[in-house]
């Protein structure tokens, strides 16, 4: 009976003691929506749509509470990127369980090259989570038909 209780405070302890470990270490998880869409109507090549809170991105600050959001495009198809147009595809925040920045509420044109999606500070040992919209800008009628596949790389980097 004794040896199960020292068994049990000390399977108590290491939990705390990661707990703890945990809340000085920075990490963050993207979660995406459903993101399949299409161009099958003449609206569709003129007109912006928008997928509401598309990428949900969740953050675990360390003391230092201070980050950079970057975001990409990257195509997955055989095409060639001369042929896609780069402004297909546009990103804002579209709520964050804290103020950020009005300007990111803006949407910013993702290309091949890393864009700031938004910047964060005083945020010290605090769980933020944003909520990003992706905007399918109208599309060029020279786009041939075909099924494209792209991928959306987010990188977080603190400082």
């Amino acid at each position: 009976m004794n040896l199960q209780k020292k068994t049990l405070v000390f399977i108590l302890f290491v939990f705390l003691s990661l707990d703890k470990t945990q809340a000085q270490s920075f990490s963050y998880d993207l979660q995406s929506a459903a993101l399949s869409f299409d161009y099958s109507t003449l609206s569709n090549f003129t007109t912006p749509r928008t997928i509401p809170k598309a990428f949900t991105l969740n953050i675990r600050n360390s003391n230092r509470g201070k980050y950079n959001i970057f975001c990409k495009i990257v195509s997955n198809s055989n095409e060639n990127f001369g042929n896609i147009p780069l402004n297909l595809f546009s990103i804002k925040v579209n709520s964050a369980n804290f103020t950020i920045t009005s300007s990111y509420y803006n949407s910013t044109i993702l290309g091949l090259s890393d864009v700031l999606v938004g910047n964060v500070t005083g945020r010290a040992r605090k769980t933020d989570t944003i909520f990003y919209d992706l905007i399918l800008n109208p599309l060029s009628f020279d786009f041939g038909p075909d099924n494209y596949n792209y991928s959306f790389i987010f990188t977080v980097t603190e400082y």
